[in-house]
């Protein structure tokens, strides 16, 4: 279910129960900040958003499997880095492609 509302005035910031050992203000909810913030913090809050998100073992309604062998978690993660629309500089990934 796709949750959609025009945001309130309580909701321009993010506040963070989990990051807010990085970070002692909030933070706004649809712009870049002014100052930095710890990495370790960024990963914090966006962690936490993506934990309101469902359970995709639990999501029957789609009909998809979503869960995989270990070694294919193993096989995006060595290649995640890629940059694959560079087809001349990643020729066998192009090759896996298509």
């Amino acid at each position: 279910m796709v949750l959609s509302h025009a945001a309130s005035g309580s909701d321009v910031s993010v506040h963070s129960t989990f990051a807010s050992r990085y970070v002692r203000t909030s933070l706004p909810r649809f712009k870049m900040p002014e100052n930095s913030i710890p990495k370790e913090a960024a990963y914090q809050i966006i962690n936490d958003e993506l934990m309101l998100d469902g359970n995709p073992r639990l999501n029957l309604a789609s009909f998809v499997t979503t869960w995989m062998e270990p070694e294919c978690d193993k096989l995006i993660m060595s290649s995640i880095n890629k940059n694959y629309v560079d087809m001349d500089e990643y020729p066998v990934t192009t090759e896996l492609q298509l």
